[in-house]
């Protein structure tokens, strides 16, 4: 019988709901997590998430997984696993062995399990999340809240009674926060925090600052200087902290400049170098500017993230330049 014979035939009982919840669930998670998803699908999983019992079932699906990681990397459990595979084999038959053998790995996963549950329950850390290069994330907190998490990121995030606390260790992230009124949200980069109730915003850190965008809501957003007032953010606008120079809100195209989320790079009216630099974050064979390549001239155009062959040819035809293979995969960039 198919999946939508079986749909037919239940009724639409609460069980019947639930368990088909779960199988999409699963099905998202497999493709959010296999690749580089495209906007649409990001889109659609936002919109199959909006559901209640979706909902319920994506954040199972992702507290499972997010404990097989552990699971997987917590040094006592491997230590656990590997002195296991040191005890001394049965010398009775294989059937009998096989027997006992399946029942202590059971038992080990078991003891792993809950031993982990415990782990991640203490942990006064968090939970992390990253992404390689290349590579966009979908993940969903259990109060409700999303992470875009952009190429080459990593955050940690805390959820307790009173607070939810995160922390963008590098890279760039979009937030989608729920409302509660009772926890604040807020988000620390390096020496820079931003706080939000109810809205949609943007961190970006890099080495040498903090830019935070908003898109919906209203966040502020604290700076290095102890003696600075917060800044309040409206939709539109972005701030950019850094070290000993004031942060001043500017306007900002929010689409384009948020538009990694929807697997696109956009440049208007940008120095080539820059584009270059924004290019390069998305892939490990990188473009180089060589003798001629003009840095400062302007670059204006909407590429896929990742597809660095695209930006290659278009700027070559652009500003009439010349493209050569280099050793390592990557492209260098001369005068024509």
């Amino acid at each position: 019988m198919s999946e939508q014979q079986a749909q037919a035939g239940d009724g639409g009982t609460a069980e019947a709901k639930a368990a088909r919840a779960a199988r999409e669930a699963a099905r998202w998670y497999g493709r959010l997590n296999s690749g580089n998803p495209s906007y649409q699908d990001v889109d659609a999983f936002f919109a199959w998430r909006a559901e209640t019992l979706n909902d319920v079932a994506y954040t199972r699906i992702e507290s499972l997984t997010t404990t097989a990681r552990a699971l997987a990397d917590d040094p006592r459990l491997q230590a656990i696993a590997r002195a296991a595979a040191r005890r001394p084999r049965e010398t009775r038959g294989w059937r009998g062995a096989l027997t006992r053998r399946r029942g202590q790995v059971l038992g080990g996963l078991v003891t792993a399990g809950v031993l982990a549950g415990a782990f991640l329950i203490l942990q006064p850390l968090g939970r992390t999340y990253d992404t390689a290069v290349g590579e966009r994330r979908a993940i969903s907190l259990e109060d409700g809240s999303t992470i875009e998490l952009n190429t080459d990121s990593r955050v940690r995030v805390r959820l307790t009674r009173g607070e939810r606390r995160l922390w963008l260790e590098k890279g760039q992230a979009m937030f989608a926060v729920a409302h509660d009124q009772g926890r604040p949200f807020i988000v620390t980069a390096g020496k820079t925090a931003v706080r939000a109730l109810g809205t949609r915003f943007e961190v970006w850190r890099t080495d040498q600052a903090v830019r935070v965008i908003l898109a919906e809501g209203k966040v502020e957003v604290s700076g290095p200087a102890p003696q600075a007032a917060p800044v309040t953010l409206t939709p539109g606008q972005r701030l950019e902290v850094r070290p000993n120079r004031p942060a001043k809100p500017a306007p900002v195209d929010v689409a384009a400049a948020t538009g990694w989320t929807r697997g696109r790079v956009t440049f208007r009216d940008v120095p080539l170098a820059d584009a270059v630099a924004e290019v390069n974050r998305y892939s490990r064979r990188p473009v180089v500017l060589g003798p001629g390549a003009p840095a400062d001239e302007r670059v204006t155009g909407v590429f896929d993230t990742g597809d660095t062959q695209s930006f290659v040819n278009g700027v070559t035809t652009m500003l009439d330049l010349k493209s050569t293979p280099r050793p390592d995969g990557g492209v260098e960039l001369t005068a024509g």
